[in-house]
């Protein structure tokens, strides 16, 4: 349990990292991997907590989770590259 417990926290520490990157990166496409990547860790953090419960319905949440960073990632990409013509 206790290992459970760290590694939620060092994903933790590095999704604010990740969010950092989001706030005060120079260009749009380092903000759109920032938002890419904290996407994909709060799927991590989502497995990892299915796993320390012992319920399969967290892993339903991370999919959606997971489905849902990959959308918001290429709808933004498409967004940025046609200037903002969807």
């Amino acid at each position: 349990m206790n290992y459970y417990l760290l590694f939620l926290g060092l994903i933790g520490v590095s999704t604010v990292g990740s969010l950092v990157r989001v706030v005060i990166g120079p260009t749009i496409w380092d903000r759109l991997l920032g938002v890419g990547l904290s996407a994909s860790k709060i799927t991590l953090a989502a497995i990892i907590v299915s796993f320390m419960i012992g319920e399969s319905y967290m892993l339903d949440l991370a999919m959606l989770f997971s489905i849902l960073g990959f959308l918001v990632t290429v709808l933004l990409a498409r967004f940025v590259e046609r200037r903002g013509a969807l």
